[in-house]
């Protein structure tokens, strides 16, 4: 059985100056649809997205830019599909794409296996996953450790890595999402394939008839801009 020492597990992650200077070099600003593409060669089963989003909460908890993770595997019909528990969602099972797009604008890292999962992990790992599907997001018991109704991103996949006996961690509900990617890169169960930005796919709209209207269009628009970032940075609505 891997293993993940449990200590490694809850580790808080710290970005160094060279990682940091790595990855912004190698960073490419690509919509939804391209990044799918981008990652067509490197995409297995298991791979985890790392999502670097706008919640100051969890931003200022863990140190670390990652604030929420989902697991992709493949449906029945082939297409890749991303499993996540998301704050006002609740555990939930969405394509690739749309899922990118949700992302957008911000930054994406595809963690994918060192080693190809077997077909038991991949179905223990799919039935774990599966059998959560609607349970209600949570984070508070985060500071605790204790289980509870819902289930907060990275402890939603951890436990269903240690169903598939691929980790161990003692508290899973304590695993964030940067002391998940550094257990799984250091352990060396993961590797990093792909950093990337995902940017709106925005059909620029015709100019208005006047100035007034234009002028009432950029308004609307950069209000409506706003409250989606406030959403995003305060409430951590990714």
């Amino acid at each position: 059985m891997k293993q993940i020492l449990c200590t490694v597990m809850t580790a808080v992650f710290t970005l160094t100056g060279s990682a940091a200077a790595i990855a912004e070099e190698a960073r490419t600003e690509k919509t939804a649809p391209q990044v799918v593409d981008l990652m067509q060669d490197q995409l297995t089963e298991g791979c985890l997205l790392m999502h670097e989003g706008d919640c100051l909460a969890v931003k200022m908890f863990t140190r670390s830019p990652y604030t929420h993770v989902g697991i992709v595997l493949k449906d029945e019909s082939g297409n890749w599909q991303t499993y996540d528990s998301a704050n006002g969602e609740g555990v939930r099972k969405t394509e690739l794409c749309a899922y990118l797009e949700e992302c957008a604008p911000n930054g994406i890292t595809l963690l994918c296996p060192s080693e190809p999962y077997t077909e038991e992990e991949l179905d223990t790992l799919r039935l774990a996953l599966e059998e959560q599907i609607g349970r209600p997001y949570g984070i508070r018991h985060h500071l605790t450790g204790n289980q509870a109704e819902g289930v907060h991103c990275s402890e939603y996949v951890t436990t269903a890595l240690i169903q598939a006996s691929v980790i161990t961690a003692e508290r899973p509900s304590r695993v964030s999402p940067a002391s998940l990617r550094q257990g799984l890169l250091e352990s060396d169960l993961y590797r990093e394939a792909v950093v990337t930005t995902v940017v709106p796919d925005v059909i620029p709209a015709p100019p208005a008839e006047s100035w007034f209207k234009q002028l009432w269009i950029d308004t609307k628009t950069c209000t409506s801009d706003c409250c989606k970032s406030w959403n995003r940075t305060i409430f951590c609505c990714e």
